[in-house]
Order: C-alpha cells, then sequence, then structure tokens
C-alpha cells in the first residue's frame, strides 16, 4: 500500500501555502507533483512516491561559481550620475585643493 499525502501534507511537504496547492491544481498543474484521483471522488491525492521522484526531477545541485575576483579589492565605481552629496564634496575638495589667489592690498 502505498501512502497517500492531502493537500495539507503536501503544502508542508513543499513549504508552500494550502491556498496555492489547490490553486496550481486547477491553473498550472505542472507545477505540481502528479495528482492521484481515486474514482468517484474530487479529492486531491499525491503518491509520496510520486512526489519525491517530481522533487528529484526539479532539483539542481549545481556547485556554486567562484565569485569573481577583482586583484585590487577595491569596490567597483558607481554607475550613473554622482549624489548631491558627492557632488558638494568633490568641489569642496576641489575648492581646498586650489591655491588661493593672493589678495591686493
Amino acid at each position: 500500500m502505498q501512502a497517500l499525502l492531502t493537500v495539507e501534507e503536501l503544502a508542508t511537504y513543499l513549504h508552500k501555502s494550502v491556498a496555492s496547492i489547490r490553486s496550481d491544481s486547477t491553473r498550472n498543474p505542472q507545477s505540481l507533483p502528479p495528482i492521484c484521483r481515486l474514482p468517484g471522488t474530487k479529492r486531491l491525492l499525491w503518491r509520496i512516491e510520486d512526489v519525491q521522484a517530481w522533487i528529484g526531477q526539479h532539483v539542481r545541485c549545481e556547485a556554486p561559481a567562484p565569485a569573481m575576483q577583482r586583484p585590487d579589492l577595491s569596490p567597483a565605481p558607481r554607475r550613473g550620475r554622482p549624489t548631491k552629496a558627492q557632488q558638494l564634496a568633490k568641489q569642496r575638495a576641489s575648492a581646498a585643493a586650489a591655491p588661493s589667489p593672493a589678495r591686493r592690498a
């Protein structure tokens, strides 16, 4: 005898809400494991073996991609227009670095 899962049990098993399981069963059945309908009933049931096989087909075991490493480890420059604060800081820095004109007496 094969174990059958109810909507509530499948929702717990797949970490989904009961409402999304019910909705997907009519609107998007390919997003769920194959439904096991008993003759003469409208109850939604799933065989545990089918659920486990379905999960096995949809799980990808990929090795994490190596992170791109920059040799200088400095943050990448931001793209786009500088913020107002950045513009003011740049103006202040350039004003402080510029030699002050000699005053006439």
